[in-house]
């Protein structure tokens, strides 16, 4: 093998970024040939998975932001304003989307949330800590990450 040389960039490129890519991508496809042949086909593309919640005057009070693909339910994002919260609006939220995700046939959920935000609320619905990163924000706060068992 040839001398190698190395370089630290602060910004990449789209051409820089693909060349890096193009060899992790060629390694999965390789060794996990099922799923990306099953991952690129429509029928199995991310799908959308998002709620919003009003108050009795028409003003977005909380959302859910998510998606589904295969037999999972990811959830991205859910946030309930302040002056709404504790009134069973998140709940039915994650409610709704766990019921729409199981039609879409998931039968499991993800979620990650950090500790000073939802652990104990995702814990009342029934979601499991899988794992946990200490200091995540370096600032002494943990990631937690959270999975639940669908119908």
């Amino acid at each position: 093998m040839t001398e190698m040389s190395y370089q630290f960039i602060a910004a990449l490129d789209e051409t820089q970024r693909e060349a890096i890519s193009f060899h992790l991508r060629g390694f999965n496809r390789a060794n996990n040939a099922a799923f990306y042949q099953a991952r690129d086909r429509p029928e199995n593309a991310v799908k959308p998975l998002n709620f919003l919640a009003y108050d009795a005057e028409g003003a977005i009070v909380g959302g859910l932001i998510a998606e589904t693909q295969f037999l999972w339910l990811k959830i991205a994002v859910m946030a309930v304003a302040e002056h709404a919260r504790r009134r069973g609006v998140g709940r039915k939220l994650v409610e709704l989307a766990e019921q729409e995700a199981v039609a879409r046939r998931c039968r499991h959920a993800y979620v990650d949330t950090f500790d000073y935000q939802a652990p104990d609320f995702y814990r009342k619905l029934g979601y499991q800590l899988v794992g946990k990163l200490d200091n995540w924000d370096s600032h002494g706060h943990a990631k937690c990450f959270f999975t639940k068992q669908l119908a």
